[in-house]
């Protein structure tokens, strides 16, 4: 994709004056503006919307764009986003992908067309190339639960996946389970990958040999862990205990057990992650790795706000703990 700075390479000037020639803007000879308009011509430039605003007036406005909002941690996410917006007098305009990079790309330029001030992007599935030209025209811009490694410079919002799901399963570890399955999120997401990675690293520090088996690739929907639930009882000798990478798939682990003939957790234990606000009211209230969902999209918001003042952000990467609730569901 063609950007300002491309057009200023070829042309052999800043990008200040690239901006000025594109837009009309006096302080360029004609000459120059000439030059730089035939070669954006000629590398077909498409003005970006993000850019254009950038030197317009605030609009008090972020964007927040999220896959699902029906989900509990996506919903709590937009809480704290908005709560800390609003004490800074900013407004939401929300938008949802659910799931489809394609619709992404549309809010991205939908945004970029209403000029908000900044974006919070909460997508698993994010476009890393889209992101990173964004990033490069200087359009504020926060990802929350993701982690950008084509840049070490855009802002992010993260937990700590993999201590989390290592302190889960340590805990069942010390309970005395040691048949231990693990019904992880779709594999390309990295919070699932940073999960299994703690889940796979507890079971060798305790010299448990483990079980290709044992490991099932959910969706982080009930269905998803209703569905891996299934196969995982049909496993002999059976197993103990499950850790499942969310609470929406824990409770449909916990639903399939059930169905089976089977009692949580005199049979089988269960723990999830996230500590969705129906965990400790379900039957048998959920054992689970609390993430701080709230303050996650309040620290974004903050840092968003940062750079849309152009404040200097000492550090990129915001890495918030979680923390073990024990309950019902992982205690005999």
């Amino acid at each position: 994709m063609t950007t300002i700075a491309v057009i200023a390479q070829e042309a052999g000037v800043s990008k200040a004056t690239v901006s000025l020639a594109l837009n009309g803007k006096p302080g360029v000879a004609p000459h120059t503006r000439q030059r730089i308009l035939e070669i954006a011509k000629q590398l077909n430039y498409q003005p970006n919307a993000f850019a254009r605003g950038l030197a317009l007036q605030k609009t008090q406005t972020l964007g927040v764009i999220v896959p699902d909002i029906s989900s509990p941690f996506y919903a709590e996410l937009v809480r704290g986003v908005e709560k800390e917006a609003s004490a800074h007098d900013y407004y939401l305009t929300l938008c949802t992908t659910t799931g489809r990079p394609s619709r992404e790309r549309m809010y991205f330029q939908l945004l970029g067309q209403q000029r908000v001030d900044g974006i919070i992007v909460v997508t698993p599935r994010a476009d890393e190339d889209l992101i990173c030209q964004i990033h490069a025209e200087g359009f504020p811009l926060v990802v929350v639960d993701r982690d950008i490694q084509a840049s070490d410079k855009i802002v992010e919002v993260i937990v700590d996946n993999f201590h989390g799901a290592l302190a889960a399963v340590e805990h069942l570890i010390e309970g005395g389970y040691r048949r231990i399955g693990f019904i992880n999120g779709p594999p390309e997401i990295q919070a699932s990958t940073d999960r299994l990675r703690g889940y796979l690293l507890a079971l060798q520090e305790h010299g448990i040999i483990r079980d290709e088996q044992w490991v099932c690739a959910g969706d982080f929907q009930e269905e998803g862990g209703h569905r891996c639930m299934e196969r995982l009882l049909s496993i002999t000798p059976p197993l103990e205990a499950i850790f499942a990478a969310n609470d929406l798939m824990a409770i449909g682990a916990i639903k399939a057990i059930k169905e089976a003939g089977k009692r949580v957790p005199d049979d089988i234990a269960v723990i999830g992650f996230d500590d969705i606000p129906i965990a400790p009211h379900f039957d048998p209230p959920l054992t689970t790795v609390r993430q701080p969902v709230a303050r996650m999209g309040a620290v974004a918001c903050r840092l968003l706000l940062q750079e849309i003042n152009g404040e200097e952000i000492l550090e990129c990467k915001a890495i918030l703990r979680t923390e073990l609730i024990v309950r019902a569901s992982s205690e005999i």
